[in-house]
């Protein structure tokens, strides 16, 4: 019997989310490099090469049932994000590299099921809000 979303603890639905968005984004023809990463004390639920080639710094929201993603990604979460692509950008394999900020959105249904939402340049590098 798969479980359900009401029987997973919540660090479980988070990295259950965090699959479901790589998976999603491998999909559409991201190459995942790293998930997880931590720099100091930020850190990027999943850095990947956009289809175009930029370096995608992907936050990953997943909550059970419907909601509204964008009220959990503040100027304070994207400006971490944006300092730890201002780091990666001081290591040499991504000197020459351009950099998106996304945001996936999954939600977990009741039955065990997934939906994702994407928003690729979700925000730019100045924290404009999307």
């Amino acid at each position: 019997m798969e479980p359900t979303s009401n029987s997973l603890s919540r660090a479980e639905i988070g990295a259950a989310g965090e699959r479901a968005a790589a998976q999603y984004l491998a999909d559409r023809g991201y190459t995942v490099m790293e998930r997880n990463l931590r720099i100091g004390d930020d850190e990027a639920d999943i850095v990947a090469l956009a289809p175009g080639g930029a370096v995608a710094i992907v936050e990953v929201k997943t909550r059970r049932g419907p909601w509204n993603p964008e009220e959990r990604v503040d100027a304070v979460k994207q400006g971490n994000l944006v300092r730890l692509a201002a780091t990666l950008l001081e290591r040499p394999e991504f000197h020459d590299r351009m950099f998106q900020f996304d945001v996936v959105a999954v939600s977990v249904e009741t039955d065990g099921t997934f939906t994702v939402l994407h928003w690729p340049h979700a925000f730019d590098a100045g924290g404009t809000p999307w």
